[in-house]
């Protein structure tokens, strides 16, 4: 019974960190819902890019640990790391909506057989299509966890549910729909970024907790004994 209690601990808690930002933030400006949500630069745009910017060095750690366990660093997560650090810095200075706005919208460059993507819509299209292509290695990597591995499926669900929503264009919608569409699209985009920060945790407690196990015994017990030594020759130079 502990051990299942010890293994909910992190998804309920991230649930209820995402609930919790999404009660405050949508309650704080009801009934116009959006207004601390939808738009580039809100609370919840500023909370995305922490999140973000923390799993970006929990991955980063992870490779550190990966390194000091098997004696090289891990490539994906680095690339992990690389990735989310630009992910938090996009959405903290969007980044990818300038290009979009200043240099492909008014040139009208678009995808041709993606007719519901508007102009310059497609860069976070492409990045998720980076990750996907990532998406096998990492998975490979976290076969030492369970819970990592399955929170890292539901961070990748909930990427690709954000990006194909990012991804229409919203001079097809109406007003209400297209706040209703981008508040919906930024929580799920933070119930992601969550996802993968707790996917970074669980391996980092599982590889840090095989790391103590794989301590040399003797290097232990020779520090659990140092004090006592140094007490005894204290007390024999006295």
């Amino acid at each position: 019974m502990t051990g299942r209690r010890h293994t909910w601990a992190l998804p309920i808690t991230l649930g209820g960190v995402w609930t919790a930002a999404v009660l405050v933030l949508v309650g704080a400006g009801w009934p116009r819902y959006w207004t601390y949500v939808a738009a580039e630069d809100t609370p919840m745009t500023w909370l995305q890019s922490v999140v973000l910017v923390l799993t970006a060095a929990g991955w980063a750690v992870a490779a550190y640990v990966h390194r000091l366990r098997d004696g090289r660093y891990a490539v994906p997560w680095l690339l992990l790391a690389v990735g989310f650090l630009g992910l938090g810095l996009d959405e903290r200075f969007a980044l990818h909506e300038r290009i979009r706005d200043r240099i492909l919208a008014p040139a009208d460059i678009r995808i041709p057989f993606l007719p519901w993507v508007g102009p310059g819509d497609f860069l976070i299209l492409g990045v998720g299509i980076i990750g996907l292509a990532l998406a096998p290695q990492v998975w490979r990597g976290l076969a030492r966890d369970r819970q990592a591995r399955r929170l890292f499926v539901v961070g990748v669900g909930l990427a690709v549910l954000a990006v194909g929503m990012d991804s229409v264009d919203p001079a097809r919608m109406g007003l209400d729909a297209e706040r209703l569409e981008q508040t919906l699209e930024e929580c799920i985009e933070l119930g992601s970024g969550l996802a993968f920060l707790g996917a970074a945790v669980a391996w980092l407690s599982t590889g840090l907790r095989a790391l103590v196990d794989a301590a040399p015994q003797e290097g232990l017990r020779a520090a659990a004994l140092e004090p006592a030594q140094s007490a005894e020759a204290t007390s024999l130079s006295a």
